[in-house]
């Protein structure tokens, strides 16, 4: 008789714990659910070396994050998924996207797009929806108080170009005159713009604004600066090359937006002497390790204002694990009182509440280069 309790006794145990193996861990087990971000860009024709930049950041960041472990909120762990869109770098693409993000695809929260074309058109759309959005744009017409949800991870020519010039004109004194050439878009008027009011502050006349360049034009009027302000890398390089094989020896600037690696990939040895804005220093240890995923990824080479999304993914990433919420107003508020966030560059804030009306412009630490014997050497830093 006790032979057979104890029997029975064990039996039971056995039963308990094949049960409590079988069931708890299957009940300790997280649920598993997904983040998705909306991404709006140029990822074809001129704007390409951009827009693929601005892709690349936010999804090394996000494979950060899911190589990590993903973001834990309440029971779930969630993984990061990006959804991209093209809009070729025109309004009319850009709205389609936004509206395929938020009807189709369920998103609350874009990244992009690029330009202030682009930003313009999709504004109605994602503010009537309550979307955050962490933009690309030079125009100042994309930030407001009547425009909540609208953040810009980019820094502008507003930001950058009085310190950008102003250092350059105390370093080359002897740069006097300057011929300002950029797009014909909102984009390229708005960079002209600032630029303009940089070179007047820094005691350096614009004797030609042109949207249209016509190199002979220009070089026949001899300014001692050409600043390709907001034109495309590409096209940045093509007038750089022209200009240098009909005779200019003045200085070349790129103050408008990063792309020096296609400059020097179309201009070759002409690009020598180029002195241009950086969001990053290429030879940072920290930037090189991205650069290299970036172009083993995409098989091209890494735009630098692609920084600004890798460091603003981490950043929207960050602000969901601390506020808990994926949701649109959640994630303002908590901007809109960040006081600073801690990337690989370093320190960067929300600001622009003086210029637009709120405070939702990153303003981040910059670099000052010049292209060398090919290669990009960073003669300055200058923090926010």
């Amino acid at each position: 008789m006790q032979r057979w309790m104890r029997n029975v006794t064990l039996s039971c145990a056995v039963a308990a714990v094949a049960t409590w193996a079988i069931v708890t861990p299957a009940e300790a087990q997280p649920k598993k659910g997904e983040i998705k971000i909306g991404f709006i860009s140029a990822l074809s024709g001129a704007g390409i070396g951009w827009g693929m930049g601005m892709l690349g950041g936010l999804e090394l960041a996000a494979e950060d994050i899911n190589n990590a472990g993903g973001i834990k909120i309440g029971d779930t762990v969630n993984t990061i998924k990006v959804i991209a869109y093209d809009d070729k770098y025109g309004g009319p693409g850009a709205v389609q996207a936004a509206q395929r993000l938020i009807s189709q695809d369920g998103v609350n929260i874009i990244v992009g797009p690029l330009g202030s074309v682009p930003m313009l058109a999709i504004a109605d759309v994602t503010e009537g929806n309550k979307v955050l959005v962490l933009s690309n744009s030079y125009t100042s017409k994309a930030l407001s108080a009547k425009k909540p949800y609208t953040f810009r991870l980019t820094p502008t020519s507003a930001e950058f170009a009085t310190p950008l010039i102003g250092w350059i004109a105390k370093q080359r004194p002897k740069l006097k005159t300057a011929a300002i050439i950029s797009p014909n878009d909102e984009t390229g008027k708005e960079v002209m713009s600032h630029d303009e009011r940089a070179y007047e502050k820094a005691g350096i006349k614009v004797v030609i604004k042109d949207f249209v360049p016509i190199l002979t034009k220009i070089v026949a009027a001899k300014p001692d600066i050409i600043d390709f302000d907001g034109s495309t890398p590409a096209d940045s390089g093509v007038i750089l090359k022209q200009a240098r094989q009909i005779g200019y020896q003045g200085q070349f600037i790129k103050g408008g937006g990063p792309g020096t690696l296609e400059i020097i990939r179309v201009a070759g040895d002409f690009a020598n002497g180029l002195l241009y804005y950086s969001p990053w220093d290429p030879n940072d240890a920290k930037i090189k390790a991205l650069m290299a995923r970036f172009e083993a990824k995409y098989k091209m080479p890494f735009n630098a204002l692609g920084i600004f999304f890798y460091e603003g993914g981490h950043a929207l990433f960050d602000a969901i694990k601390k506020t808990q919420t994926t949701s649109s107003d959640g994630l303002r508020q908590y901007f809109n009182q960040q006081k600073e966030f801690q990337g690989v560059q370093g320190r960067y804030v929300w600001g622009g509440e003086a210029d637009y009306g709120v405070r939702h412009q990153w303003i981040a630490p910059f670099f000052v280069g010049e292209v060398q014997a090919g290669k990009e050497v960073m003669l300055m830093k200058i923090e926010p």
